[in-house]
């Protein structure tokens, strides 16, 4: 697996495509148009697709930030989900991390998300809080 740091229309589309409820209930947004996902990189916002014999099969981000500490986030695309592509990501995120200069990463994930939870457990994350997250419409 290799990354490539998404730039063009056709990487925030595709980025933009992996919102839905296909690859993973626990998505949040739960949908994005290619433009917010373009708005949304920066300097200090990096999207990268996961590319398999160049052929994209998710996309995670590294949020920077001057202390230091990263937050991330990352989508397999349910097609390619259970094929070990998670753990890769893990690790490709570790060495891009450490390439930018972090020295922490952090991430949120849903509790019920047991899949996601285990396999950042498995990647040396651990447990420092739970927030729940509320919303009414009105």
């Amino acid at each position: 697996m290799e990354i490539h740091q998404a730039k063009t229309k056709q990487d925030f589309a595709y980025v933009a495509s992996l919102f839905n409820s296909k690859n993973n209930k626990y998505i949040w947004p739960k949908f994005q148009t290619a433009k917010q996902v373009e708005q949304n990189c920066s300097h200090t916002r990096r999207y990268y697709l996961l590319l398999v014999n160049k052929k994209p099969v998710g996309w995670f981000n590294i949020r920077l930030s001057d202390n230091k500490e990263a937050t991330i986030g990352m989508i397999i695309d349910h097609l390619y989900q259970g094929k070990g592509f998670g753990k890769q990501t893990m690790d490709l995120i570790n060495k891009e991390a450490k390439k930018l200069g972090m020295k922490k990463l952090r991430l949120e994930v849903f509790v019920d998300n047991k899949r996601a939870v285990n396999l950042y457990k498995q990647a040396g994350f651990r447990e420092t809080a739970k927030v729940l997250i509320m919303e009414k419409k009105i």
